[in-house]
Order: structure tokens, then C-alpha cells, then sequence
């Protein structure tokens, strides 16, 4: 197209770089964004993805010694806000414990299901379901 419309063809020094950068900018891109939503989602990896603007505008504050305006820092308090509510449910933990036990001769088993932030600190212990434990 270039040619066609009377522009110079590049000077080959330029055509290995400028492939690489497509294959950095353009091929890696698509293939991590398709890889992120077979693992995460089409949601999650939207919400992450829609936050390569910001950090473009970002770095264009240090690099290019922009200013911080009061609209950019409302609108990344915005994209936070939402990228947190998108992907919370990725830092919560749902699993199921049963406990089987005797008493008066009974036996009984019990299953509890719960959600819990991963990683954080939890009792997984018989005491856990001692305190929710009753019969009637």
C-alpha cells in the first residue's frame, strides 16, 4: 500500500527490527489474550486487559514527564474498582470438608462447604466443626 501510494520502500536495516516489533506488539498480544481467556475467562481477562491504557498513560509520566491530571487519576480509581469486583472470586477459596464421627454409640457424617479467602488463615481442624456442630 505504501508503494502504491508513492512512499519509498524502507531500508532493509529496518525490516528485522520493525518484524520483531510486530511480533511482540501484535502476535504475542493476541496469543496471551487468548490464552488468558481459556484460563481466566472472557471477563477476568477483559478486566485485566482494560487496564493496558492506564499503564501506557502511566509510564508515559515518567518517561515523557506528563503531568497527573484529576481526570486520569478518577478514571484509574474507576478501572480499579472494577477490575477488583471482576476478579474477586479468584482470591476466594470454596471447598468441602466431611467429618465423620461416633457419639452415644451413633455414627455421623457431616459435610460442610465453605469459602474463605485463599491463603488466608483457616482452621481446618475438628474444632472448626465442633463449633458448628449440633443435632436435634
Amino acid at each position: 500500500m505504501a508503494l502504491i501510494a508513492g512512499e519509498s520502500f524502507p531500508e532493509i536495516r529496518y525490516l528485522f527490527p520493525a518484524l520483531i516489533l510486530g511480533f511482540v506488539a501484535y502476535g504475542l498480544s493476541i496469543f496471551t489474550y487468548i490464552k488468558a481467556q481459556k484460563t481466566l475467562g472472557a471477563s477476568k481477562t477483559s478486566a485485566y486487559y482494560a487496564t493496558a491504557p492506564f499503564i501506557g498513560a502511566f509510564l508515559s509520566f515518567f518517561i515523557l514527564h506528563e503531568a497527573l491530571s484529576a481526570n486520569y487519576l478518577t478514571a484509574l480509581l474507576v478501572m480499579f474498582a472494577g477490575t477488583a469486583f471482576a476478579v474477586y472470586d479468584t482470591f476466594l477459596s470454596r471447598h468441602t470438608h466431611t467429618f465423620t464421627h461416633t457419639h452415644n454409640g451413633v455414627t455421623h457424617t457431616h459435610t460442610i462447604e465453605h469459602t474463605h479467602f485463599a491463603g488466608g488463615e483457616h482452621d481446618h481442624s475438628l474444632q472448626e466443626f465442633e463449633k458448628l456442630h449440633f443435632h436435634a
